[in-house]
């Protein structure tokens, strides 16, 4: 039954009424609720899913179902599968550069445009997103890895953001490096830059 008022009487100026009126507030109630979006649920459970997969990835060993139509999202799948190169012509492809939960997250983000980047992985998506050329993923990283940064893994961040010319993130981090270097210079992430780069460890010195 739906929600309603009744008044009884009334008072025209001069004379007490009798009437009775019912407001039925179900009529005048024009709103509707529409089910949320399932778009993101669904495209999501594709993801590895060989229900109509028409590409299929070798990634550590392990098939990974995929779609031409999400992948074309990317422009490097773009260009593996339209281009001329011999994988255009494959049913199986095999990624060597990426981990197998890395790749997923990879569709994950081109099947949905959305993705939850927890810390320990960050580092491994945004080289994963600069490598297979995808700039939004890639600044997602970013964040993500400014959100946490800290003395043991700012080298690493640096170091990183510089090899992958992410350039917001490199003056950030190295701004961040600057401010606590003594600190930072003690840790294994700040030896293993200058192991790999001295160039950096000596640009860090000079803007001291």
């Amino acid at each position: 039954m739906g929600l309603a008022l009744f008044i009884f009487g009334g008072y025209d100026g001069s004379t007490r009424l009798n009437d009775f009126v019912r407001f039925d507030f179900a009529v005048y109630d024009l709103s509707f609720e529409v089910p949320s979006s399932s778009l993101v649920s669904e495209t999501r459970a594709l993801v590895d899913n060989e229900t109509l997969s028409d590409v299929t990835f070798i990634v550590e060993g392990t098939p990974v179902y995929a779609h031409k139509l999400f992948l074309m999202r990317c422009s490097y799948f773009q260009a593996l599968i339209l281009g001329d190169m011999k994988e255009s012509k494959m049913k199986t492809i095999r990624i060597e550069q990426v981990s197998h939960p890395t790749f997923l997250k990879i569709l994950e983000y081109l099947y949905t445009d959305q993705l939850r980047i927890y810390l320990d992985c960050a580092m491994e998506l945004f080289e994963a997103a600069d490598l297979f050329c995808i700039p939004r993923l890639k600044t997602m990283c970013e964040k993500r890895m400014l959100q946490s940064i800290n003395v043991e893994n700012a080298a690493a961040i640096f170091h990183a953001a510089d090899l992958h010319s992410a350039t917001a993130l490199r003056e950030k981090a190295k701004k961040f490096i600057l401010s606590h270097f003594e600190s930072i210079s003690k840790t294994s992430s700040f030896e293993e830059m200058g192991r790999s780069n001295i160039d950096l460890v000596f640009e860090l010195l000079q803007n001291r």
